[in-house]
């Protein structure tokens, strides 16, 4: 007679039999559905990189457009890829695809989707294909409830290009759900230069944050107009960060008459982390009228404000490696600075000579 714990055991491995045989067969499902897939798409594949080729290309892209649905979609996340790697003539004859096929009516209509994934999809591929009637939607899109789709809209707005975006990437720094500001700084370099109205006025914006972004944006930029008012909020801004970020800016795209104002950060009765970074600026900037400035930093109290003046010494060229060994050779606190810059340029100077043979 069999037991009830024999019972159980056999009841047990069936069950694990039937669950093995059902695994079994929904991946063999799976395969043959990837296998079909593959086959469906192979040929419109070939067509979608025959028109990224410029070969028949009206062609190419009239088989594209008559697709079915399935075979389209098969080849749509390719597609998409290709429009984020793709300039020029390709990007406008694929783009003009998805304009044919509908899909960019379609996307305008998904950014209203209750769907997170609806909304964050159409918004990117908004972006890539770059159409301009849809900055304004976009913008919206902004202060949407879901932080990715926020992200994705911002990414979408600095690859459109459109300048009127400028004010409202600035202001989805503010408020309850803040956009990433790195994010944000990039997506208004996206902008171009006609965003710089927009950024110059930003510098008087209530928020910290906000000011700080549109410093960075005009870095990047380098937009040479600005100088006097990055300038001024240098001088001005309550805010260190702020003002760290303006002299950071100041190095980027200042002209002479910057160094004036970059020496006065420098004073001793300023924040050491701005006059390390006012510092810094002046060797980006590269002005060797600074030498005996700089020269006398390196026996500054601060490391930062010395470390800093050595390191932009050598930036300066040849006068500034002329008072770094004169510094070097001396019984002073600088000496020790002026040894480590040294040290390190001629390490870098090896390793290019080394390259280059």
């Amino acid at each position: 007679m069999i037991g009830i714990t024999t019972w159980v055991f056999l009841a047990l491995f069936a069950s694990a039999a039937v669950l093995a045989v059902s695994m079994a067969g929904a991946r063999l499902i799976l395969l043959v559905r990837d296998r079909r897939r593959r086959r469906r798409a192979e040929s419109p594949r070939r067509r979608l990189i025959g028109l990224m080729a410029d070969v028949d290309t009206v062609d190419q892209a009239d088989a594209l457009v008559a697709l079915p649905d399935a075979a389209w979609g098969a080849i749509e996340p390719t597609a998409v890829t290709m429009l984020d790697q793709v300039r020029g003539e390709a990007h406008a004859a694929l783009a003009d695809v998805f304009l044919r096929r509908g899909l960019v009516s379609r996307a305008v209509a998904d950014l209203g989707a209750r769907s997170v994934v609806r909304r964050a999809r159409a918004a990117e591929l908004l972006g890539l294909l770059r159409r301009g009637e849809a900055v304004a939607r976009l913008c919206r899109l902004l202060a949407d409830r879901d932080p990715e789709v926020r992200l994705v809209a911002v990414r979408a707005l600095g690859r459109i290009g459109d300048p009127d975006a400028a004010t409202p990437l600035l202001d989805a720094l503010t408020g309850p759900r803040p956009a990433p500001s790195h994010v944000v700084a990039h997506a208004l370099v996206g902008l171009g230069s006609a965003s710089a109205s927009a950024l110059l006025a930003a510098l008087d914006h209530d928020d910290d944050l906000v000011r700080a972004t549109a410093l960075d944006a005009l870095r990047l930029l380098g937009v040479p107009g600005a100088a006097e008012p990055v300038a001024r909020t240098l001088r001005n801004d309550p805010t260190l960060e702020v003002r760290r970020r303006a002299a950071t800016t100041l190095g980027r795209i200042g002209r002479a008459s910057a160094v004036a104002h970059l020496l006065a950060a420098t004073a001793a009765d300023q924040p050491t982390a701005l006059r390390a970074e006012a510092v810094r600026a002046l060797g980006e900037l590269g002005a060797p009228t600074t030498v005996a400035e700089l020269s006398a930093m390196l026996d500054d109290d601060a490391y930062a404000v010395a470390h800093e003046a050595a390191r932009a010494l050598v930036r300066l060229g040849d006068a500034g490696l002329a008072a770094l060994r004169d510094m070097a050779g001396r019984q002073r606190p600088g000496a020790a600075h002026a040894a480590e810059a040294l040290a390190l340029e001629a390490l870098m100077s090896a390793d290019t000579v080394g390259a280059r043979s």
